[in-house]
Protein backbone atom coordinates (compact mmCIF):
# COMPACT_ATOMS: atom_id res chain seq x y z
CA UNK A 1 0.00 0.00 0.00
CA UNK A 2 1.20 3.33 -0.78
CA UNK A 3 2.21 6.36 2.01
CA UNK A 4 -1.63 7.59 2.13
CA UNK A 5 -3.24 4.30 2.37
CA UNK A 6 -0.75 3.70 5.18
CA UNK A 7 -2.08 6.54 7.30
CA UNK A 8 -5.80 5.28 6.02
CA UNK A 9 -4.91 1.63 7.85
CA UNK A 10 -3.40 3.48 10.82
CA UNK A 11 -6.82 5.46 11.77
CA UNK A 12 -8.66 2.78 11.08
CA UNK A 13 -7.25 0.56 13.33
CA UNK A 14 -6.68 3.06 16.03
CA UNK A 15 -10.30 4.15 15.86
CA UNK A 16 -11.38 0.57 16.54
CA UNK A 17 -9.19 0.50 19.38
CA UNK A 18 -10.85 3.06 21.10
CA UNK A 19 -14.22 2.16 20.67
CA UNK A 20 -13.04 -1.22 21.99
CA UNK A 21 -11.71 0.91 25.37
CA UNK A 22 -8.22 0.88 24.31
CA UNK A 23 -6.03 3.63 25.87
CA UNK A 24 -3.95 5.72 23.21
CA UNK A 25 -0.53 5.01 24.74
CA UNK A 26 1.97 6.02 23.00
CA UNK A 27 4.23 2.69 23.46
CA UNK A 28 1.06 0.48 22.15
CA UNK A 29 0.88 3.72 19.38
CA UNK A 30 4.32 2.75 18.16
CA UNK A 31 4.33 -1.09 18.50
CA UNK A 32 1.34 -0.22 16.22
CA UNK A 33 2.96 1.83 13.49
CA UNK A 34 6.00 -0.90 13.32
CA UNK A 35 3.24 -3.89 12.66
CA UNK A 36 1.47 -1.61 9.54
CA UNK A 37 4.71 -0.55 8.10
CA UNK A 38 5.66 -2.38 4.88
CA UNK A 39 9.03 -2.55 3.45
CA UNK A 40 8.13 0.42 0.91
CA UNK A 41 7.68 2.33 4.47
CA UNK A 42 10.76 1.62 6.60
CA UNK A 43 12.48 4.82 6.30
CA UNK A 44 9.22 6.41 8.09
CA UNK A 45 9.53 4.25 10.70
CA UNK A 46 11.28 6.61 13.20
CA UNK A 47 9.10 9.72 11.96
CA UNK A 48 5.89 7.75 12.82
CA UNK A 49 7.22 6.19 16.39
CA UNK A 50 8.08 9.89 17.24
CA UNK A 51 4.77 11.45 16.16
CA UNK A 52 2.74 9.16 17.97
CA UNK A 53 4.19 10.74 21.29
CA UNK A 54 4.35 13.98 20.65
CA UNK A 55 1.77 16.28 22.29
CA UNK A 56 -0.03 17.68 19.34
CA UNK A 57 -1.03 13.90 18.04
CA UNK A 58 -2.32 13.26 22.22
CA UNK A 59 -4.42 16.45 21.40
CA UNK A 60 -5.78 14.69 18.36
CA UNK A 61 -6.49 11.49 19.77
CA UNK A 62 -8.41 12.99 22.28
CA UNK A 63 -10.97 15.02 20.48
CA UNK A 64 -14.49 14.23 19.84
CA UNK A 65 -14.39 11.89 17.30
CA UNK A 66 -11.03 11.76 17.62
CA UNK A 67 -8.60 12.19 14.66
CA UNK A 68 -10.98 14.70 12.81
CA UNK A 69 -10.18 15.99 9.20
CA UNK A 70 -9.24 19.31 10.30
CA UNK A 71 -6.45 20.54 7.67
CA UNK A 72 -5.46 22.85 11.14
CA UNK A 73 -4.90 19.92 12.78
CA UNK A 74 -2.61 18.71 9.66
CA UNK A 75 -0.68 21.69 10.06
CA UNK A 76 0.34 21.15 13.42
CA UNK A 77 1.23 17.86 13.05
CA UNK A 78 3.74 19.17 10.02
CA UNK A 79 5.09 21.47 11.98
CA UNK A 80 6.01 18.91 14.83
CA UNK A 81 8.05 16.57 12.30
CA UNK A 82 9.49 19.70 10.28
CA UNK A 83 11.53 20.69 12.76
CA UNK A 84 13.04 16.99 13.64
CA UNK A 85 13.02 14.97 10.03
CA UNK A 86 14.52 16.02 6.54
CA UNK A 87 12.33 17.23 4.06
CA UNK A 88 12.32 14.10 2.22
CA UNK A 89 10.84 12.01 5.24
CA UNK A 90 8.24 15.11 6.10
CA UNK A 91 6.92 15.20 2.17
CA UNK A 92 5.85 11.38 2.30
CA UNK A 93 4.70 12.06 5.72
CA UNK A 94 2.14 14.77 4.38
CA UNK A 95 0.43 11.46 2.35
CA UNK A 96 0.56 9.71 5.77
CA UNK A 97 -1.13 12.57 7.51
CA UNK A 98 -3.68 13.32 5.14
CA UNK A 99 -4.81 9.20 5.65
CA UNK A 100 -4.46 9.53 9.22
CA UNK A 101 -7.26 12.35 9.61
CA UNK A 102 -9.05 11.46 6.51
CA UNK A 103 -8.03 13.93 4.21
CA UNK A 104 -8.07 13.17 0.62
CA UNK A 105 -4.84 12.28 -0.84
CA UNK A 106 -3.05 15.53 -2.73
CA UNK A 107 -3.21 14.39 -6.72
CA UNK A 108 -0.33 15.38 -9.05
CA UNK A 109 -1.44 17.69 -11.61
CA UNK A 110 -2.33 16.18 -15.12
CA UNK A 111 -1.60 19.42 -17.14
CA UNK A 112 2.43 19.25 -16.20
CA UNK A 113 3.05 15.87 -18.26
CA UNK A 114 0.98 17.38 -21.05
CA UNK A 115 2.78 20.54 -21.61
CA UNK A 116 5.83 18.43 -24.03
CA UNK A 117 3.00 17.19 -25.93
CA UNK A 118 1.58 20.55 -26.97
CA UNK A 119 4.75 22.02 -27.75
CA UNK A 120 5.79 19.97 -31.12
CA UNK A 121 2.08 20.00 -31.96
CA UNK A 122 2.67 23.91 -32.67
CA UNK A 123 6.18 23.40 -34.18
CA UNK A 124 5.20 21.41 -36.99
CA UNK A 125 3.61 24.19 -38.79
CA UNK A 126 7.21 25.98 -38.10
CA UNK A 127 8.97 23.00 -39.20
CA UNK A 128 7.40 23.09 -42.67
CA UNK A 129 8.79 26.44 -43.86
CA UNK A 130 12.73 24.99 -44.01
CA UNK A 131 10.81 22.91 -47.15
CA UNK A 132 11.57 25.83 -49.66
CA UNK A 133 15.08 25.61 -49.34
CA UNK A 134 14.18 22.31 -52.16
CA UNK A 135 13.58 25.14 -54.50
CA UNK A 136 17.29 26.55 -54.46
CA UNK A 137 18.18 24.10 -56.55
CA UNK A 138 16.11 25.74 -59.40
CA UNK A 139 19.51 27.29 -61.49
CA UNK A 140 20.43 23.67 -61.55
CA UNK A 141 22.20 24.90 -64.38
CA UNK A 142 25.55 25.93 -62.48
CA UNK A 143 26.23 22.55 -60.69
CA UNK A 144 29.97 22.60 -60.93
CA UNK A 145 30.16 26.33 -59.15
CA UNK A 146 28.13 24.80 -56.40
CA UNK A 147 30.51 22.69 -55.90
CA UNK A 148 33.43 25.00 -56.17
CA UNK A 149 31.71 27.20 -53.43
CA UNK A 150 30.68 24.14 -51.08
CA UNK A 151 34.71 23.44 -50.87
CA UNK A 152 35.94 27.11 -51.15
CA UNK A 153 33.23 27.65 -48.03
CA UNK A 154 34.66 24.66 -45.93
CA UNK A 155 38.56 25.70 -46.37
CA UNK A 156 37.77 29.28 -45.45
CA UNK A 157 35.57 27.46 -42.17
CA UNK A 158 38.83 25.44 -42.01
CA UNK A 159 41.52 28.03 -41.49
CA UNK A 160 38.91 29.93 -39.10
CA UNK A 161 38.69 26.80 -36.27
CA UNK A 162 43.07 26.64 -37.38
CA UNK A 163 43.67 30.43 -36.35
CA UNK A 164 40.79 29.86 -33.13
CA UNK A 165 42.34 26.66 -32.01
CA UNK A 166 46.18 27.89 -32.04
CA UNK A 167 44.78 31.41 -30.31
CA UNK A 168 43.16 29.08 -27.72
CA UNK A 169 46.22 26.92 -27.20
CA UNK A 170 47.92 29.60 -26.79
CA UNK A 171 45.53 31.34 -24.28
CA UNK A 172 45.88 28.11 -22.05
CA UNK A 173 49.83 27.96 -22.31
CA UNK A 174 50.04 31.49 -20.76
CA UNK A 175 47.08 30.96 -18.35
CA UNK A 176 49.13 27.57 -17.34
CA UNK A 177 52.46 29.61 -16.25
CA UNK A 178 51.67 30.69 -13.35
CA UNK A 179 50.90 27.18 -11.69
CA UNK A 180 54.36 26.81 -10.97
CA UNK A 181 53.98 29.85 -8.55
CA UNK A 182 51.08 28.38 -6.29
CA UNK A 183 53.75 26.02 -3.67
CA UNK A 184 56.13 29.02 -3.33
CA UNK A 185 55.40 30.87 -0.47
CA UNK A 186 53.89 34.52 -0.40
CA UNK A 187 56.04 37.10 -1.38
CA UNK A 188 56.38 40.34 -3.14
CA UNK A 189 55.43 38.90 -6.50
CA UNK A 190 52.66 40.88 -8.75
CA UNK A 191 48.90 40.59 -9.38
CA UNK A 192 49.95 37.25 -11.03
CA UNK A 193 50.11 35.73 -7.69
CA UNK A 194 47.02 37.06 -5.99
CA UNK A 195 44.29 35.08 -8.00
CA UNK A 196 46.34 31.54 -7.13
CA UNK A 197 47.08 32.30 -3.54
CA UNK A 198 43.19 33.26 -2.96
CA UNK A 199 42.20 30.27 -4.83
CA UNK A 200 44.63 28.13 -2.99
CA UNK A 201 43.60 29.69 0.62
CA UNK A 202 39.80 28.88 -0.51
CA UNK A 203 39.81 25.09 0.68
CA UNK A 204 41.45 26.31 3.41
CA UNK A 205 38.15 27.69 5.17
CA UNK A 206 36.50 24.71 4.32
CA UNK A 207 37.07 21.82 7.42
CA UNK A 208 35.67 24.06 9.82
CA UNK A 209 32.27 23.26 9.21
CA UNK A 210 32.49 19.61 9.53
CA UNK A 211 34.29 20.28 12.59
CA UNK A 212 31.43 22.32 14.19
CA UNK A 213 28.91 19.59 12.94
CA UNK A 214 31.40 16.68 15.04
CA UNK A 215 30.83 19.44 18.10
CA UNK A 216 26.89 19.55 17.71
CA UNK A 217 26.53 15.63 17.53
CA UNK A 218 29.24 15.29 20.57
CA UNK A 219 27.16 17.66 22.52
CA UNK A 220 23.69 15.98 21.90
CA UNK A 221 25.39 12.24 22.79
CA UNK A 222 26.87 13.56 26.29
CA UNK A 223 24.00 15.16 27.05
CA UNK A 224 22.21 11.68 26.52
CA UNK A 225 24.79 9.88 28.26
CA UNK A 226 24.96 12.39 31.51
CA UNK A 227 21.47 11.93 31.87
CA UNK A 228 21.50 8.45 32.58
CA UNK A 229 24.39 8.77 34.60
CA UNK A 230 22.33 10.93 36.56
CA UNK A 231 18.93 8.76 36.95
CA UNK A 232 21.28 5.55 37.33
CA UNK A 233 22.41 7.32 40.61
CA UNK A 234 19.61 8.67 41.42
CA UNK A 235 20.50 12.48 41.15
CA UNK A 236 16.74 13.88 40.73
CA UNK A 237 17.43 17.15 40.13
CA UNK A 238 20.00 17.26 38.14
CA UNK A 239 18.19 14.51 35.73
CA UNK A 240 15.67 17.38 35.25
CA UNK A 241 17.80 20.16 34.27
CA UNK A 242 18.49 18.18 31.10
CA UNK A 243 14.68 17.02 29.81
CA UNK A 244 12.64 19.51 28.06
CA UNK A 245 8.76 19.74 28.66
CA UNK A 246 7.78 17.61 25.89
CA UNK A 247 9.88 14.16 26.58
CA UNK A 248 9.13 14.59 31.11
CA UNK A 249 6.87 11.66 31.16
CA UNK A 250 9.55 9.26 29.54
CA UNK A 251 11.95 9.55 32.00
CA UNK A 252 10.10 9.25 36.00
CA UNK A 253 12.68 9.01 38.57
CA UNK A 254 10.69 6.86 40.28
CA UNK A 255 10.66 3.96 37.38
CA UNK A 256 14.34 4.22 37.19
CA UNK A 257 14.70 3.34 41.23
CA UNK A 258 13.58 0.00 40.67
CA UNK A 259 17.05 -0.77 38.72
CA UNK A 260 20.46 -1.34 40.06
CA UNK A 261 22.09 0.31 37.37
CA UNK A 262 20.69 2.07 33.89
CA UNK A 263 23.19 2.87 31.01
CA UNK A 264 23.21 3.61 27.66
CA UNK A 265 25.28 2.83 24.72
CA UNK A 266 26.25 2.88 21.02
CA UNK A 267 24.55 5.83 19.95
CA UNK A 268 24.25 7.30 16.84
CA UNK A 269 23.30 10.18 14.54
CA UNK A 270 20.03 9.16 12.49
CA UNK A 271 18.70 12.78 11.42
CA UNK A 272 19.59 16.69 12.33
CA UNK A 273 17.39 19.48 11.37
CA UNK A 274 19.21 22.59 12.63
CA UNK A 275 20.40 22.30 15.98
CA UNK A 276 18.05 19.25 16.74
CA UNK A 277 19.52 16.41 16.64
CA UNK A 278 18.30 12.72 16.71
CA UNK A 279 19.91 10.25 18.18
CA UNK A 280 19.49 6.38 18.59
CA UNK A 281 20.59 4.21 21.05
CA UNK A 282 20.98 1.18 23.25
CA UNK A 283 19.59 1.18 26.36
CA UNK A 284 20.46 -1.85 29.63
CA UNK A 285 18.61 -2.15 32.45
CA UNK A 286 20.18 -3.96 35.58
CA UNK A 287 18.06 -5.60 38.14
CA UNK A 288 18.73 -5.87 41.74
CA UNK A 289 19.09 -9.40 41.11
CA UNK A 290 21.77 -9.10 38.45
CA UNK A 291 19.46 -9.48 35.64
CA UNK A 292 19.44 -7.38 32.14
CA UNK A 293 17.59 -6.04 29.51
CA UNK A 294 18.44 -4.26 26.37
CA UNK A 295 16.02 -1.94 24.77
CA UNK A 296 16.52 0.13 21.63
CA UNK A 297 15.47 3.83 21.94
CA UNK A 298 15.46 7.04 20.04
CA UNK A 299 16.35 10.70 21.13
CA UNK A 300 15.23 14.66 19.87
CA UNK A 301 18.68 16.67 21.49
CA UNK A 302 18.20 20.68 20.99
CA UNK A 303 21.83 21.54 21.52
CA UNK A 304 20.54 25.23 20.81
CA UNK A 305 20.26 25.30 24.73
CA UNK A 306 22.40 25.78 27.33
CA UNK A 307 22.83 23.10 28.64
CA UNK A 308 21.47 21.04 25.24
CA UNK A 309 17.87 19.60 26.71
CA UNK A 310 16.24 16.14 25.40
CA UNK A 311 12.88 17.58 23.87
CA UNK A 312 11.62 14.11 22.68
CA UNK A 313 12.30 10.44 23.50
CA UNK A 314 10.44 7.38 22.02
CA UNK A 315 10.79 3.17 22.69
CA UNK A 316 12.09 1.52 19.76
CA UNK A 317 11.68 -2.14 20.43
CA UNK A 318 13.25 -4.77 23.13
CA UNK A 319 16.54 -5.85 21.90
CA UNK A 320 17.31 -8.84 24.71
CA UNK A 321 14.35 -9.75 27.34
CA UNK A 322 15.44 -9.90 31.11
CA UNK A 323 17.43 -12.39 31.92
Amino acid sequence: MNDHQLGTALRRQVLADLERGLASDGRRLQALVGDYCGDSQGALLPALKYLVMTPACGHALGQQPPLPADPRLLLRLQQELNSVFTPAICARMDAVLRGLLALPEQAQSPSAPDAPDTAPARETPLDTPPEPPPMAPVPAAAPAPSGQGLVAALGFLAGVLAVGLAGLIGWLVLNRQPLPLLPQPTSSAPAGSTAPSSDAAAPELAPPAPDLQQAVLGNAIATVQQLYSDLSNGNGEAARQLIGGGAADQFDLAFFNQFQRVGVSDLREIGRSGALVSLQGVVTFVYPDGTTQSESRSFVVDTATQPALITASGFNQVLKARQ
